[in-house]
This record gives C-alpha cells, structure tokens and sequence, in this order.
C-alpha cells in the first residue's frame, strides 16, 4: 500500500473527522438549489481554496450526488507550485485524509500512463492541494466503492489529444470534477485590470469566463482567459473537462461567490463557483454511432471515400471545369443516400468557401461534387479558388441529419445544434461548429445568424422560427 497522506488536514480544513463531517453536512444544509439543477451529473467544475471560503460553494456540486453511485471519480487539479510538461498522473495506491483512504483505479492511471502526454510528478502529486481538497465532499456525499484518478495539468500543448486519452477511462459510471478557483484579484496575485467598483467589475469579469463554460466552449473559454488575462487558476483543467464533454451535456452554474463577499475585503480576492453537468446520452461514446433521427454515421472508410471524391473534385474542375465519373457500383449504400452536405474550404485556417444542400438533398456523394465546387467557384463573399490555391486547400465535410422545427430557440444547444433561421421572408443558416469555433454563446449565434439572414442583430427575440439539425464532420487532417 503506497498512501498519499494528506498535507491539508488541520489547515485547509479540519484535522479531526467528527468536527470535518459535520462541518460538511452543515455546507450541504445550507444549500439551496436553482431550478434547473440536472438530476444526473456527470462532472463537476468545483473550487479548492480552504472550506472556510469555498466549501459552500464546493457543497453545491456535491449536495447533487448524495446518495449516488459510481465507481470512478476522474479529479483534475492544476499544478500550483511546479511547472511540468503534460499531466502527472499519481503512483499512489490510496489518497487519505482524516476521514479515512481513498483508494486510486490503479488500472485506470495505469492506462493513462503509457501515454507520452501523462507521466509521475512526485513534487505535484506529493504536495498539490486542488486534489485533494475535494475528497473530504466525495467521501461524504457517495457510496462506497468508487475509485479516483488523480490527475495534475501542467503546460498542456494538445488539449484535444489529451482529453482523448483521458475520455478512454471513462464509462458511464464515471464522474469528473475540474478543480479550480476563479479569479484572484489584488497586487498579491499580480492582476488589477480595474481599481473602482471592484466587486461589480468582478462579477462581471467571472461571469464572462462562467458563460463559456456554460456554453460548453473550449475554444472561446481558452479565448477569454487570454484576452483578459483572467487569473482563472485552473483554466486548463477546465479546457480539458470541456474537451471531453462535448456538447452533450448541460451546464448549470449553481452557486457563485467571491471571498470579499465573505470577508469585506475585496483588495485581495478570490472567486468561486460550482457548475454543473448534466449527464448527457452520448457523452461517453467514443463515437456517434446514430444521429438523433436514428440515420447512420458514415464510417471511416465512407468518410475517405467522400474527402477523396471532394478533393478529385477540385483538381479536376479548377483545372478543366470538368467533375470526376463515379461507379455507382463501388459505393456503399450510405454513400447514395439522400442526405443535406455542407462543404467547407479552408486557406491556412481561414475559411475559402462554404456552400451546402439541405433541403433538396441529392445521393450524398453527388452533393459533395455540387457542392465542392459550389464553395470553390460560387460563394459569393469570396473570389473563386484558383487551381494554384488547390494545394493549400484543407476541406471539411459536414453530413446532415434531418431538420426539425424547435418551439423556442432556448431548445437550441450551442455545439450540437446546426441552426436554420426564418423570419420574414429571411432566412440564415449556421452549421452547429460554427458557434464553438467563434466562441460565441447561443445569444451572440443567433445575433450573427440574424445578420447574416439580413435581419437586425436582435430579430431572432421575437417572431422568428428555428429549425435544428445534427452533423457529422469530418476532416482531411483530423
């Protein structure tokens, strides 16, 4: 038995079991919950200062899993007091703090650490308080019989690749908290973007950085955070946990406060928050394998087979306007399927062109040749593509699933929702990428969307219908 002792008890809260159990249940008395706080969670953003200041916001997220079961919590931390490459994955056998041992999913961490983006920092997993700060709530709160992965971010260069390898833990009895604290403003912490009405200005700041996670936005999240230089102490735990939800699951903010409101002292604050997320029906496969109207995905080789016919497409019409024969003999069933394509080029990253069908499908691979070329040639916001830019064309293709009318546009989740805008006689579409690869929340979509349909940013508020649909996209270089 190798034990972690805990290096926190008698500090950052109490040292004696009775005196620390009761004084987490008190917390979780104490809380009183929003409306739409999901039943079923999957993952928790939870803050880690000592209880005295956060616990009852940390007692928000955990009052949801009283009496739940799981039995595997993934807890990410950032890593305080060392700098490191990746993420420090613990060689523990068990976790311990006054209210008894943890024990770690050894097979689990294992797994992780195989991988050249985890390895074993001693100094991070020895003295690393983010981690463990939130045992005492979990002991509480769950049945027996769960096991932890504790896991310290360091410098993270891929966020996408490390949240895949972390996802390849993960099943549907698995929880996953991002510990972090939120802003840290005052000259000790080295961040004063504002002198007057400082706890109005830090409401705002948080509340900013809050809507993306809401939103469920690595992208615009991690955007922030550099814009503003926000001193969100565990942003890259949060990026992660972001990475691997997707945009399957709902997040609710539960309760926000900051330690100025506790202290009267906000010269030298800190913000906490507790967000939650619901547990969502496709958020742990590893890959879709029906859309929400029950049609198929294409597999890998049916994708290839389309970005291969899209990039033909190209050579051959820019060079000699002509389009390639195709055998209708080699293609599989999925592939002559009427379906609504979108085909997107990109230039370095900067969108070239996109045009698609969605109302009038065709057999899909014959949508993708219409449209590569419309989006080459016939977007009208730029000049055609010339066949000395075909090299430095990157294509995506976006495979839609059937439209269907919403009864409000609260009905529309950012990232997994397309959007198709009518009002008026006006009409705008929005692939459901669009939204998480500009950073924008519901509200700033349906501005752009208004815009785009020609309307005033504000149209959509009223009298405007909306139909959503699915899309499965997919890439040259994935």
């Amino acid at each position: 038995m190798n034990v972690r002792e805990s290096v926190l008890a008698g500090s950052w809260y109490q040292a004696n079991p009775d005196t620390l159990r009761k004084e987490i249940n008190k917390y979780l008395s104490n809380v009183k919950l929003p409306a739409d706080a999901p039943n079923e969670v999957s993952a928790l953003v939870s803050p880690h200062a000592g209880h005295q200041y956060s616990g009852q916001a940390a007692a928000y997220g955990y009052s949801l899993l009283k009496g739940k079961s799981f039995k595997r919590v993934i807890i990410m931390g950032p890593s305080h007091r060392v700098g490191f490459e990746g993420v420090s994955v613990s060689k523990a056998t068990h976790y311990e703090t006054p209210l008894g041992k943890v024990p770690l999913d050894r097979t689990a961490c294992d797994k992780l650490i195989q991988s050249k983006l985890f390895s074993y920092q001693a100094t991070a997993d020895k003295m690393e308080h983010s981690l463990e700060i939130q045992l005492p709530f979990l002991q509480v709160v769950l049945e027996d019989g769960y096991k932890i992965v504790p896991l310290v971010v360091g410098e993270v260069d891929n966020y996408q690749e490390t949240a895949k390898a972390i996802k390849g833990i993960i099943d549907d009895q698995t929880l996953v908290i991002a510990s972090s604290d939120f802003t840290h403003y005052g000259d000790d912490f080295g961040y004063v973007p504002f002198t007057d009405n400082i706890k109005e200005n830090l409401k705002k700041l948080d509340g900013e950085a809050i809507e993306q996670i809401i939103s469920r936005s690595p992208d615009g999240f991690q955007r922030y955070i550099k814009s503003t230089g926000a001193t969100v102490c565990g942003y890259k735990p949060i990026i992660l946990l972001l990475y691997i939800l997707g945009g399957e699951n709902k997040a609710t903010l539960l309760n926000y406060y900051t330690s100025g409101d506790l202290t009267g002292d906000y010269l030298h604050c800190v913000s906490y928050a507790s967000i939650a997320f619901s547990r969502g029906v496709l958020q742990y496969a590893p890959t879709k394998k029906m859309d929400e109207e029950g049609t198929d995905d294409l597999n890998k080789s049916e994708q290839e087979t389309l970005l291969k016919l899209a990039r033909q497409t190209l050579k051959e019409y820019l060079k000699n306007g002509k389009t390639p024969k195709v055998d209708e003999k080699e293609l599989t069933a999925r592939l002559k399927e009427k379906r609504g394509v979108f085909v997107t080029l990109k230039k370095h990253g900067d969108l070239r062109g996109c045009i698609g069908s969605i109302f009038e499908p065709k057999p899909l691979y014959l949508g993708v040749i219409e449209q590569a070329v419309n989006s080459a040639v016939n977007d009208w916001r730029f000049s055609p593509v010339t066949a000395a830019e075909e090299k430095e064309i990157d294509i995506e293709i976006s495979v839609l699933s059937p439209m269907k009318k919403v009864a409000s546009y609260n009905d529309i989740v950012v990232g997994k929702h397309g959007v198709y805008l009518i009002k008026g006689g006006c009409t705008a579409v929005f692939l459901p990428q669009v939204a998480p690869e500009q950073g924008w929340t519901r509200d700033q979509m349906l501005e752009h969307l208004s815009m785009k349909a020609g309307l005033s940013k504000d149209a959509w508020r009223q009298g405007a219908e909306f139909m959503v649909f699915t899309a499965q996209v997919f890439f040259e270089k994935e």
